[in-house]
């Protein structure tokens, strides 16, 4: 399947579950919507250990690869996923075409 985002959490399930929210607007899970919301008590009792390992990891991800405005509170994820002023069409928008363009840069 070909990757629109550049994300690396080290757990190629939760980078698709991450993409999937940021391109889509699917609601994340437990474990992810509580790490997006920074609720990080709760992310930590919701974590499996590969994810409660890697959490330092998903945290930076998050922080340098995700829109400002995707993150932060439950309230952010919420706007984020029903697509509130039409921030995450503008985002998915962007990263479609940015993908377009390498591809097309790749082939020539």
């Amino acid at each position: 399947m070909t990757r629109l985002t550049d994300i690396n959490t080290g757990n190629d399930m939760l980078d698709q579950s991450l993409e999937n929210y940021l391109i889509h607007g699917f609601e994340p899970g437990g474990f992810l919507t509580s790490v997006l919301a920074n609720d990080l008590y709760l992310a930590v009792g919701r974590a499996d250990h590969r994810n409660k390992d890697n959490l330092p990891r998903i945290v930076n991800e998050i922080q340098y690869n995700v829109p400002a405005d995707a993150y932060g509170s439950y309230a952010a994820v919420k706007e984020w996923c029903s697509d509130a002023d039409g921030r995450r069409s503008y985002y998915s928008k962007h990263v479609q075409e940015k993908k377009i363009i390498e591809k097309l840069q790749s082939v020539t």
